[in-house]
């Protein structure tokens, strides 16, 4: 008895991927188990100041801390009104209008209670300005 040869089920143009997406995967683990992570920190530039350039007289930071609340503002914790606020705000920036000036907006306080110190702000030339929102009452 002869043997009879099996023909394969496999239609002529139909390409068997798994062998090739085997492959992938295993170049894949590779590449990820050989790859060296950057350490970033590492290559960080920080430029500090030499101690001998520092002055021992410099003063600290110049910060204005006005904070908006719904029925009035308060001035590096005191009350004010308006009115209050831009004579207090107009003397402190003739003494220096390079002062940062951190505002402080309650949740509760109006918009136009802020746009009003930004105007006021914007008068006597106080550029330098932070806006904090906070979820105060």
């Amino acid at each position: 008895m002869a043997r009879k040869r099996r023909r394969s089920h496999t239609i002529a143009g139909e390409l068997n991927l798994t062998a090739m997406i085997d492959v992938a995967f295993q170049l894949l683990a590779f590449f990820i188990i050989t790859t060296k992570p950057v350490d970033v920190v590492t290559n960080l530039d920080v430029f500090r100041p030499s101690p001998e350039k520092q002055s021992q007289d410099q003063s600290p930071a110049k910060i204005i801390r006005v904070t908006v609340f719904p029925d009035g503002f308060t001035i590096n914790d005191r009350g004010v009104d308006s009115r209050q606020l831009t004579s207090l705000l107009g003397r402190l920036a003739e003494l220096d209008t390079t002062q940062t000036v951190l505002i402080q907006c309650l949740n509760a306080s109006p918009h136009g209670k802020l746009i009003e110190l930004l105007d006021i702000c914007s008068k006597l030339k106080l550029t330098n300005l932070s806006v904090v929102s906070s979820g105060g009452a």
